[in-house]
């Protein structure tokens, strides 16, 4: 089951819910105040690579995202 991210519209709380796949906002509840009211939130997920340089680099070896290049995209 996948894990969603949701913020409460009544109190700001964010907050995780893990539900099956295609279920809405409408079966989540707000652990701090029970609000029904709830909106789905878009986040981004991490990955690590195996061989990287070091905790804190990045996948290129560079120190800063600019000397990385584009990774392929334009």
């Amino acid at each position: 089951m996948p894990l969603y991210e949701y913020v409460c519209q009544g109190c700001g709380t964010r907050f995780e819910v893990l539900q099956r796949v295609g279920a809405g906002a409408s079966e989540a509840t707000c652990p701090k105040c029970g609000g029904r009211e709830v909106a789905k939130q878009y986040s981004t997920f991490a990955s690590a690579m195996a061989g990287a340089a070091g905790s804190g680099s990045l996948p290129c070896g560079a120190s800063s995202a600019s000397s990385c290049g584009s990774g392929g995209f334009s």
